[in-house]
């Protein structure tokens, strides 16, 4: 089983053992192949034998009908049961035909038992399993709306089209080029279509050459389409219909766009676990840019349906940072040269706070270790990587940021001590222009690349901080100059004129005020994690604050930035630009209310921020 080794090599957990191991391992194994809609393992079912690798296809999670999750080549199942000594908690059925690997449960345990990499892997896995049920309720979810939605609504895969006159070698170098199981052939009597299968079953497997077959001589005619004005369940039908698994769209007759059955399944399944799989395997700009608009559709479904703003901004951040780790590999790809000396990428702002809302754009810096190359030849480099990789986020969907704050700009491109250097002198001489700096600056995190480039700059922070403590009144100073947008008479006020008349600015009086004195809270107290909601529990168990302060700076945050989220969701609804601004006229009596209070205790938190750090005389 030649190729069991070799894609155990590539495969996690088994590409860490030896040579010798995964030969043990191939020398146990069994193949099994299952049809699409196979029901592979059962719910409450005994006595599960073998541990189960996905070798190809695709299969589906299932707990009580209810789909969980998709696993996809390299994903294995049945450890659960295996390693509890329980029953099977969920069913697992083969969602298209699916080749599996198993492994004897006798034969995993005493890897298991013996070998520290496989113990940690499943150990791990079943622990992140639990972990992942607990804090995000909302994977589960299976739309069963699909009568609600139509095909204009959802993002397509573009279409690829070459003449009928073209050999097959050139459908063959196009797929790979553009990561796609099929061409569509322009025929003289109209569309047909020519998919990776047909190029095995029809040239390959009858030992012809692909240098010499034209595409029309083997392309399938017609092409089943279905307008875009159709529903994704219609969609679903018709492909059954016709087993097929490309669904050509149409707008007024004219072709459109690709749905593909892994596209439904995905659509189906746009949880954080699924999505940052496929990102992974994403192998294009257009791939990831589909991705993308997927998981803006799921986060509008989870607001309208009430989800936990603190979990939607860690949703929308996981996302972020998968597809941003993606687009670095991609990009390194694109430039066909190595890095010169080790970097990383620092996502800042709310991105690095993991608090990201549906007003996302970029914020983000370069580090590198200078070392004793050239230095021309080293900024040279990272300039064109910089660039490159900004243009790569905006095409896939990430908007610029209007304050320059990117890697393309040379301010935010700095090797390791330039930064320290910077650093230093924000801490040691903080001047009102550089206010929107340090705010977005001092919630870094790496999002890709050596992380212990930005350890050694947090540490250089927190060292600093304790020595000169101007600088954490100097961040509250800043905190308590935006007040929130409450009258004499507690009305709230609104601007008079201009785009937003009517409309409070939730960012500026509310959001920012919390943000940035939580941060000098945190910051003089050492805390080195950069979420708000972390921060201030951390506060807490500190004895900074006490149990009730913080539950109601916790409650006031998350009313905050549930209404943000409703807002800007409602905005996109509506084919407008979301913001931070919101119409007040529009809440509901009881969330007037909350509001008018969440506003007076943002000023009783700003009336503290001012006696313990004595702003008065700042």
């Amino acid at each position: 089983m030649l190729d069991a080794e070799r894609f155990l090599a590539e495969t996690e957990p088994f590409s860490n053992l030896s040579v010798e191991e995964i030969k043990t391992i191939v020398d146990s194994l069994t193949v099994c192949y299952y049809k699409k809609g196979d029901i592979i393992l059962r719910e409450d079912q005994n006595n599960v034998k073998n541990l189960y690798i996905v070798r190809s296809g695709v299969v589906a999670v299932e707990k009580s009908g209810e789909i969980i999750e998709y696993l996809y080549e390299g994903d294995t199942f049945g450890y659960v049961s295996i390693l509890s000594g329980e029953v099977s908690p969920y069913t697992v059925r083969a969602v298209e035909d699916t080749v599996l690997f198993l492994w004897p449960s006798k034969d995993f345990l005493k890897f298991f038992n013996k070998n520290e990499t496989i113990r940690e892997f499943f150990t791990k896995k079943l622990s992140k399993g639990v972990i992942i049920r607990q804090a995000c309720p909302y994977e589960g979810i299976s739309l069963s709306h699909h009568g609600d939605i139509t095909l204009d609504s959802l993002e397509l895969r573009p279409l690829i089209i070459l003449s009928g006159n073209e050999q097959v070698v050139k459908a063959v170098q196009e797929m790979i080029a553009r990561d796609s199981t099929y061409v569509l052939v322009q025929l003289p009597q109209g569309l047909g279509i020519l998919t990776e299968r047909d190029v095995l079953k029809k040239v390959v497997s009858r030992g012809l050459d692909p240098t010499k077959i034209t595409l029309q001589a083997v392309a399938t005619y017609p092409v089943i389409s279905i307008d875009s004005s159709a529903t994704l369940h219609e969609a679903i039908l018709l492909m059954a219909r016709h087993g097929i698994r490309k669904l050509l769209v149409t707008r007024e007759e004219r072709p459109f766009g690709i749905i593909e059955e892994r596209d439904i399944i995905l659509y189906e399944s746009k949880n954080v676990v699924t999505l940052t799989k496929e990102i992974d395997k994403a192998k294009s700009l257009e791939d990831l840019r589909h991705l993308y608009n997927l998981s803006r559709e799921h986060v509008l479904e989870l607001i309208f349906q009430g989800a936990d703003p603190e979990r939607l901004g860690r949703y929308i951040s996981e996302v972020n940072d998968k597809i941003m780790k993606r687009v670095a590999k991609l990009t390194l790809e694109m430039l066909g040269e190595e890095p010169l000396c080790p970097f990383s990428i620092l996502v800042l702002g709310s991105e690095g706070r993991r608090e990201q809302s549906l007003k996302t754009d970029q914020d983000n810096a370069l580090v590198f270790v200078e070392c004793r190359e050239d230095k021309q030849k080293i900024a040279t480099y990272f300039e064109k990587f910089s660039k490159l990789y900004i243009e790569n986020l905006i095409q896939i969907g990430f908007p610029p940021c209007p304050g320059d704050v990117m890697i393309s700009n040379p301010f935010w491109r700095r090797s390791l001590a330039d930064w320290i250097q910077t650093v230093d002198n924000w801490l040691t001489n903080p001047k009102p222009e550089n206010t929107l700096k340090i705010a977005i600056f001092f919630d870094f995190r790496t999002v890709y690349g050596d992380e212990t480039l930005g350890r050694e700059i947090w540490a250089f922070i927190l060292k600093t901080i304790k020595i000169n403590v101007a600088f954490v009144r100097f961040l509250a100073y800043d905190a308590v100059n935006f007040r929130p947008p409450l009258g004499l008479f507690k009305d709230f006020v609104v601007e008079k004129s201009g785009k937003h008349v009517g409309e409070l600015d939730l960012k500026k009086g509310g959001i920012f005020p919390l943000v940035q004195g939580i941060r000098a809270l945190a910051l003089e107290s050492g805390i080195r994690t950069q979420n708000t909601f972390d921060r201030i529990r951390e506060l807490q168990n500190r004895n900074v604050i006490n149990a009730e302060y913080a539950k109601d700076l916790l409650d006031a945050y998350k009313f905050i930035l549930g209404l943000r989220f409703k807002f800007q969701a409602q905005k996109i609804k509506e084919n407008r630009e979301p913001d931070n601004y919101i119409n007040p006229s529009l809440l509901s009596k009881a969330e007037r209310s909350t509001l008018r209070d969440i506003f007076r205790f943002i000023k009783g938190f700003q009336d503290y921020l001012r006696e313990r750090y004595n702003l008065a005389y700042l």
